[in-house]
């Protein structure tokens, strides 16, 4: 059976996550593949994809992906990102999409929660209302009519 393809992120980036997960804080005990979902929500949220680094390797394996929904987060990004479904047809395309916004989120995340991490959860928590009233909301009455 084949491998299937990984998360990859680099050395410096495993560090921020290894520090945020140790941390006291909302991401204590965090799993890798959760806190990487926040990372990839937050850096889509900036608009901003940060190109892996030549020392990026595989962190996450295919079989904890498997049975999670970060994976279909992931091709959600990409279709959004590319305008297209082919996308899902390369997996390595929709992986890095998805990687190099994480690449971005994790050192805002790192930076906004050590600025402040009371103020990082609540705009979290207002963004999380405001997507529900923006696109869960509207969908669900759009449905009903």
């Amino acid at each position: 059976m084949a491998e299937g393809r990984r998360i990859i992120y680099d050395d410096e980036d495993k560090q921020i996550y290894d520090r945020l997960r140790a941390s006291s804080g909302i991401f204590n005990n965090l799993s890798i593949t959760d806190l990487f979902a926040v990372a990839l929500i937050y850096g889509k949220k900036e608009g901003r994809r940060t190109e892996l680094g030549k020392g990026a390797t595989g962190r996450v394996r295919s079989e904890t992906l498997r049975n999670s929904p970060v994976k279909d987060l992931m091709m959600v990004i990409a279709v959004d990102e590319t305008g297209s479904m082919d996308v899902l047809s390369d997996e390595n395309e929709y992986f890095r999409i998805s990687e190099e916004y994480a690449k971005t989120g994790i050192k805002l995340l790192e930076q906004d929660y050590i600025e402040d991490s009371d103020e990082l959860l609540n705009d979290m928590e207002m963004e999380m209302f405001e997507f529900y009233d923006d696109v869960i909301a509207n969908d669900i009455a759009e449905d009903s009519e």
